[in-house]
């Protein structure tokens, strides 16, 4: 994991927006790493696409360069895309066009970074990425690395993406086809992702294509409908999933909201503390999608913050009690 700062930075870059009955929250935050790697995308006007949005994360490895590149580059691409022109000329708007749509953007994100003069002059990062875009009747999810999307719906969660681990049957195929190994579950002892934006030094064969390299930013899609049981989209960088399982992450999500919390980005922050507290040593950042069905309170409960009073009134109690430690441990002394 590299050198460790010897006190957490607990700061946080936060956001929460409310847009066509939906509610987006964003946080991340640098934590115990010497320096901040992750980027996120939420964009809720995309031109041409005024019903759908589209969210992201970018876990960087090796510098910030090219989390920072995808960050800013990545909406643009898939909007240039030519499958997203078709999208918009076809009256039936297939999913499949957008499936499309976002390989072909991963793989345009990746070849425009190669030809930046940092990577030109020997810049080796490189960023895992999760991408999800929520149209009216489906939510569609870019994936390629161990960042890590999921969706909450009447309770239960589902997978949206699968990890990237060299270890996997087919990564490992993949990766000694191209004339690599994988050892201590790393590309060649050293890479802990098979597929990821960047990372050029392990894409060097120029006899074969792209989804052919040792790592590969092509990405696995997938496609899920949406149904009026929807609660909540996360997706996060492997600093949350290294604390928490996906149910885990369900059920901490759920607790929050329903004790009342209604700003996105206060529950993506409780998320990063509670991650924090669990021994994640990663940045970590987590955008997250609010649906309507996560505003019905549980049978049985109040509303608002007749059932808890949300984020503050946990950081309220915490306050409390590490008041009531202090004065103990000063009664002790």
């Amino acid at each position: 994991m590299g050198t460790l700062l010897d006190k957490p930075i607990t700061t946080k870059e936060t956001s929460n927006v409310e847009h066509n009955g939906l509610t987006y929250g964003a946080s991340s935050m640098q934590g115990w790493r010497v320096e901040m790697e992750d980027q996120h995308t939420i964009e809720v006007h995309l031109t041409g696409l005024q019903d759908h949005s589209l969210v992201a994360v970018y876990d960087g490895h090796g510098g910030q360069f090219a989390a920072k590149f995808a960050g800013k580059t990545l909406v643009a691409e898939f909007l240039s895309s030519e499958s997203v022109a078709e999208y918009n000329r076809s009256g039936f708007r297939e999913t499949s066009l957008l499936e499309k749509a976002l390989k072909e953007t991963f793989v345009a994100v990746d070849e425009k970074l190669k030809t930046e003069a940092d990577v030109q002059c020997g810049d080796c990062s490189g960023c895992t990425a999760i991408c999800a875009v929520i149209t009216p009747s489906h939510i569609v999810c870019a994936s390629a690395g161990d960042s890590r999307g999921i969706m909450v719906t009447s309770g239960q969660v589902r997978a949206l993406s699968e990890d990237h681990k060299p270890d996997g049957a087919i990564e490992r195929e993949r990766i000694e086809s191209a004339g690599g190994c994988v050892s201590m579950r790393r590309v060649d002892g050293d890479l802990a992702v098979a597929r990821a934006l960047g990372d050029f030094q392990y894409k060097d064969r120029p006899d074969l294509p792209v989804d052919r390299q040792k790592v590969t930013c092509v990405p696995d899609v997938r496609t899920t409908p949406r149904s009026s049981g929807d609660e909540v989209l996360v997706l996060a960088c492997d600093g949350i999933w290294d604390v928490m399982s996906n149910q885990d992450c369900c059920d901490c999500v759920r607790q929050i909201y329903q004790e009342g919390e209604t700003d996105s980005g206060l529950v993506c922050e409780e998320l990063l503390d509670t991650c924090l507290t669990k021994g994640s040593r990663d940045n970590m950042s987590v955008v997250m999608v609010q649906f309507p069905a996560m505003l019905e309170p549980p049978p049985g409960t109040a509303a608002g913050a007749e059932r808890g009073g949300g984020v503050m009134a946990r950081r309220s109690k915490r306050a409390e009690e590490q008041r009531a430690r202090e004065a103990a441990q000063d009664n002790q002394n």
